[in-house]
Parts: structure tokens; C-alpha cells; sequence
């Protein structure tokens, strides 16, 4: 999982998104403050997955919340996530 960004007027809004490597489909995502309890919103979401294993990069609120045994931090396994990130778009309607 890894964190997007985008701007509506002076606050900033973050998306956070849970990405299969498999199929390199969104299974889950959350908007919100880039903040612990935002990314326990999305994991809240995924955590009955009991086979899955997450990856990640080393941002404090990861090590927080996911289970030790099923996360490992380094970006050799974030690259579908940043494939990802970089084909989102959004568009904001004033």
C-alpha cells in the first residue's frame, strides 16, 4: 500500500489504496488525513484476508497497524502499488 495525494481548495486529502500484485486490482481504499488512524480505516477493510501479506514502505502508521508476521517494508514490493498511483486520476469540480 502506498499514498496518493491531491488538493481540494487548502486542505489536503489523502487516498489510501490496498492493491493486489496478482491482479493489480484496488481491493479497498480510504480517503482521509495521512494519519494512523485513516490507514486503520483501510486495513479495518482488508484485515479478513487472513492469506495476505503486505508490503509496504516504511511509513510509521504501517508498523502500527499491520501484523509483523504478514508485513515486510522495503520497495521491491511496492512497485505495483506505485504503477498504480501514477494511473490514477482525479478530477475536481468546483
Amino acid at each position: 500500500m502506498k499514498c496518493g495525494i491531491f488538493w481540494v481548495q487548502k486542505n489536503k486529502i489523502w487516498i489510501l489504496k490496498a492493491v493486489d500484485r496478482g491482479t493489480r486490482r484496488t481491493v479497498a481504499w480510504v480517503t482521509g488525513s495521512r494519519d494512523t488512524a485513516t490507514f486503520q480505516r483501510l486495513y479495518d477493510k482488508v484485515s479478513h484476508l487472513k492469506t495476505c501479506h503486505f508490503y509496504t514502505d516504511n511509513w510509521d502508521a504501517f508498523s502500527k497497524v499491520l501484523p509483523q508476521e504478514r508485513h515486510t517494508i522495503g520497495k521491491s514490493g511496492t512497485v505495483c502499488i506505485e504503477r498504480d498511483n501514477s494511473n490514477t486520476a482525479i478530477t475536481l469540480v468546483a
